[in-house]
């Protein structure tokens, strides 16, 4: 069998990803703090980069081979620093006088002192510490630790009670009884499954001559929720006025009683950038200061220019003088192209800056992305973790991106405008009777905006502003204390 080999030319696309644009990438999504962080790292392990305000240049007393010998020892992967001859151990001298020294060590004390943070008890071993004072015994002990360790962040049980008697082989009458001792550790109300539980063992603490409350909770809780006081009242054989007076107690108890000892941090932001609208201008201010700027040390360029230097010593300083241009060059291009796109994201949104928030225009990515000749891909990283301060608040650049709706008028309106005429159509309303949503929506139409009532509903849930029932209840609630 005759085998044939063919030699042939296929011609073909494929994307290749350079270290440089592989870089810019990933600094683009980066928030001016995480770059920041970045920045902090390339300084420790690139020896090339220094801060353009801080001098690392190596001292002149340090010969050049000292420093040679620094780098081949970087190079074998060693970590201890170069010594020269015996005792001395130099890489880099501060120069005279300059205060670095000092200053840096105020920075890790303060650094110190600022990341040292009171330690906060968790709901679990809160609630363990209190069982190890209330146990009668070992075993006893040993079914209460498994009870809190099955206990979520909000104080609720994530098994069932058969289920945590089948696991520490007891009766469910046990459980019972332990289970009820958690109901008064501190927070009152955690051990439970659900809020109804959790608002129902509060009110028996704080409450113990409320029959009222207690019934209010453990029969008619639904009822409750939807406000439907006369149908409560009327099986109670009491008077709404009693029933809206009761509910009120509510208000007093804690229906996720766990979170008080969340753990959960705190979210901090700081805008990485500053928009303020002045006579009909856009001024935008990178908020970047406090960003290091970075250089590359001369000393190792002069290097570079030596002859007398051996390879390896050679290729090692260019790949890092190669990765510290790509660095400064990508720094100096997210920049740019992040002052570019909010620029062009501010222009559509002059509405807003002028009037607040409800005044947002339709505005979509590839919008701005053909705006300013980039791709949408660029526009949603430059989007993503930043942050602008307006004279409106701090808002993330996602925010200025809204759906567009369709319109009569001779444009389309956004999502937030709509919003803020629902907003606008229920403050005007009679509290004695609300809009409906069919109301509301016949009045966008008449405004010349097409939308779903559905579509009013779900707008209605983000406002947080319930349906027109229960609108009308709470304002007479407000208004006369019942109904």
């Amino acid at each position: 069998m005759a085998v044939s080999i063919k030699l042939g030319l296929k011609q073909s696309q494929k994307l290749a990803l350079t270290q440089s644009l592989r870089q810019s990438i990933e600094l683009l999504q980066l928030s001016t703090l995480e770059l920041s962080q970045r920045i902090s790292n390339e300084l420790l392990e690139n020896p090339v980069l220094e801060e353009e305000n801080v001098s690392l240049q190596p001292s002149i007393s340090l010969d050049e081979g000292n420093l040679i010998g620094q780098i081949n020892q970087e190079l074998s992967g060693e970590k201890e620093s170069y010594s020269a001859e015996g005792n001395e151990q130099l890489a880099y001298s501060d120069p005279p006088d300059s205060g670095y020294s000092s200053s840096k060590a105020e920075d890790r004390k303060r650094d110190f002192i600022e990341n040292t943070v009171a330690y906060q008890e968790s709901l679990k071993e809160h609630l363990l510490w209190q069982a190890r004072l209330s146990a009668v015994n070992n075993t006893e002990l040993s079914v209460l630790e498994n009870i809190i360790t099955s206990i979520d962040d909000n104080g609720f049980l994530i098994q069932s009670i058969e289920e945590i008697a089948q696991e520490n082989n007891t009766s469910t009458a046990t459980i019972e009884r332990l289970m009820a001792q958690i109901h008064e550790f501190d927070p009152i109300g955690c051990g439970v499954h659900s809020i109804q539980e959790s608002l129902f063992v509060q009110a028996i603490y704080f409450f113990p001559e409320d029959e009222i409350l207690r019934s209010l909770l453990e029969h008619h809780f639904v009822d409750l929720e939807k406000l439907n006081y006369e149908k409560i009242a009327k099986t109670l054989n009491i008077s709404e006025a009693d029933v809206i007076e009761t509910s009120k107690k509510i208000q007093n108890l804690d229906p996720f009683p766990g979170r008080q000892y969340s753990q959960k941090n705190a979210r901090y932001i700081t805008p990485d950038i500053e928009v303020q609208y002045v006579d009909g201008e856009i001024i935008i201010t990178m908020n970047d200061e406090w960003v290091p700027a970075i250089t590359i040390n001369s000393y190792y360029l002069d290097l570079l220019r030596k002859k007398s230097i051996e390879k390896n010593i050679r290729d090692y300083i260019q790949d890092k003088v190669q990765s510290a241009r790509y660095l400064i060059k990508s720094i100096t291009g997210r920049r740019n192209t992040i002052i570019k796109v909010v620029n062009a994201i501010m222009e559509r949104q002059t509405d807003f800056l002028a009037r607040g928030p409800g005044h947002l225009k339709p505005l979509v990515h590839t919008d701005i992305a053909q705006q300013v000749g980039m791709h949408e891909s660029t526009i949603s990283r430059v989007t993503s973790n930043k942050f602008v301060q307006t004279c409106w608040g701090v808002f993330e650049l996602k925010y200025f991106f809204v759906s567009r709706i369709k319109s009569t008028d001779t444009e389309d309106r956004s999502s937030d405008e709509v919003m803020n005429l629902i907003k606008d159509i229920i403050a005007a309303e009679n509290p004695e009777n609300p809009f409906s949503d069919e109301e509301i929506l016949a009045r966008l139409n008449r405004a010349g905006i097409d939308i779903a009532r559905r579509t009013i509903a779900k707008y209605r849930g983000i406002l947080n502003i319930p349906p027109s029932n229960k609108r009308k209840k709470l304002n007479m609630i407000k208004t006369k204390g019942s109904l």
